[in-house]
């Protein structure tokens, strides 16, 4: 029934989330009483716990005044006495509009239009009256509404027939929207059950998008005031856990859903990109993150079975390049299937605060290879474990000529991180000064080996044919060697005295 019991049809079904405590829901049901719309024209159904729901729903609905009178109360006796006529009387009446799961309420909605609130969200008094006319004007199927606060790229300004590349929409994909039901129903939207409702709305505003005759974006007044407990992200819309660690794997399932259905209605290419994007890197960084530390080891696998699909599936080389090396990072380790050494990633970046992009040069000297003979060895020490099975040439020089160093990747000797040798024939380097650098490069992210700072030169007298030369090498002053290669026995020429 709408919520002021009228048997006609209401524009709007708003789908109420009635979890969490009774004040967060009454907040929301007394919005929506005070709505500009009409309470004639506004359904409510509400999704709950349980019994546990039932109880909360009788606390919030007494004295909400969209069911029942009873009788005036008398100070507290009187106003217990007034809750316990009316409870039973309101779960009765209410318990047509309470379905057990939001895939549920929406089959059931009777609205044109359908919104989805969690309990403790409101909207502003106006919200409703201003999405119906917009969406019946413009023959929209889908309407962003502005959340307070929000300074996401999507609402610089209001439009219509906005386009599915407009920036920012990827990264809108609540249910905080008006959606035109006639279309939910003809193509057989729903919500899945297995997933929670906040990660499913996901695959369900996606579809609707993709499936829109038209899309409008309304930023011309605050429409939803998000409580604190459901949105600390005031840039964008809040539609994941921002702590995954007790539902990763539903995260993971809602993720995969939402890209399966970009991947279904989009081609490869620059639209597609802009919502992988958005998946990767605001539902796949918690995935890799520190939350994979606090589950058991059997979820751990399943979940890195999981990212491993998604990764092979989903990730462009233009998504990667646009993601932070952290996260680059640790995805490299996904694509090579390394749990463990994932696992050492992310425990070494839950301990410093930064990934661990980092190479350390631990030596260079001179090794005689041969009589009169000498080889220029670098040691080098990087956190990242397991560096060798990551990519063929993780490791590589630079002001070098290729293929005149030969590298080593070992495990480090304390078992954490990787040692790299690199070894040039002294050969390779002309005569003159030749500077050059030790580069870590995994999927786009590179960075230059660290030189310790005043590190001593290594010399070493060698032969090119039959001229002995002096070799020297040392640090350059910035982040790079210099190696000097210079005959021996040049002598400088003494001064003529002036004359006399």
């Amino acid at each position: 029934m709408s919520a002021s019991g009228t048997t006609g049809t209401p524009d709007v079904t708003v789908v109420l989330s009635a979890r969490g405590p009774e004040p967060r829901l009454t907040r929301s049901l007394d919005s929506l009483a005070g709505q500009t719309l009409g309470l004639d024209r506004i359904e409510v159904l509400l999704v709950g716990d349980g019994p546990a729901g039932d109880s909360l729903v009788a606390d919030s609905l007494v004295g909400w005044g969209l069911v029942g009178d009873g009788p005036a109360g008398d100070g507290p006796a009187g106003d217990e006495a007034l809750r316990d006529a009316c409870a039973a009387e309101q779960l009765e009446r209410f318990s047509a509009s309470r379905p057990a799961t939001v895939g549920a309420a929406v089959a059931r909605a009777r609205g044109r239009y359908l919104l989805f609130l969690r309990s403790g969200d409101f909207l502003g008094r106006e919200a409703l009256t201003r999405l119906v006319d917009a969406a019946d004007i413009h023959g929209s199927d889908v309407v962003h509404a502005k959340t307070a606060g929000a300074t996401g790229a999507l609402f610089a300004r209001t439009g219509h027939r906005v386009p599915h590349d407009a920036p920012g929409l990827p990264w809108e994909l609540s249910g905080t929207k008006l959606f035109r039901r006639e279309p939910v129903e003809r193509h057989g939207l729903r919500f899945a059950d297995e997933i929670p409702a906040a990660l499913a709305a996901q695959a369900f505003t996606l579809e609707a998008l993709f499936r829109a005759r038209g899309i409008s974006v309304l930023a011309d007044y605050d429409y939803c005031f998000a409580s604190r407990a459901s949105n600390t992200d005031t840039d964008t819309d809040t539609d994941t856990d921002t702590d995954p660690a007790p539902g990763i794997e539903d995260l993971l399932r809602g993720t995969a859903a939402a890209m399966a259905v970009t991947a279904r209605f989009t081609e490869p290419g620059r639209l597609r990109d802009g919502f992988h994007h958005r998946h990767f890197a605001r539902e796949l960084d918690p995935l890799t993150g520190p939350a994979l530390l606090e589950v058991a080891e059997p979820v751990r696998r399943r979940v890195f079975a999981g990212l491993r699909r998604l990764v092979t599936d989903h990730l462009s080389d233009a998504v990667l390049t646009g993601l932070p090396p952290g996260l680059r990072l640790r995805l490299s380790y996904v694509r090579a299937g390394d749990l463990p050494g994932l696992v050492s990633v992310v425990r070494y970046e839950a301990g410093h605060g930064v990934p661990p992009l980092r190479t350390d040069l631990v030596s260079a000297g001179w090794r005689r290879t041969g009589p009169a003979r000498h080889t220029l060895v670098l040691t080098a020490r990087s956190p990242l474990p397991g560096l060798g099975a990551l990519d063929e040439a993780p490791v590589r020089l630079t002001g070098i000529r290729p293929g005149a160093d030969r590298i080593v990747l070992r495990p480090a000797p304390d078992g954490c991180g990787t040692e790299i040798e690199v070894r040039i024939p002294a050969d390779a380097f002309p005569p003159g000064r030749t500077r050059f650098g030790l580069r870590t490069a995994l999927l786009g992210t590179e960075h230059q080996a660290t030189v310790p700072a005043g590190a001593p030169p290594r010399r070493a007298h060698g032969l090119r044919g039959l001229r002995p030369y002096r070799l020297h090498v040392a640090a350059d002053g910035t982040r790079g060697l210099v190696v000097a290669v210079a005959p021996l026995g040049r002598r400088q020429q003494p001064r003529s005295a002036p004359a006399t």
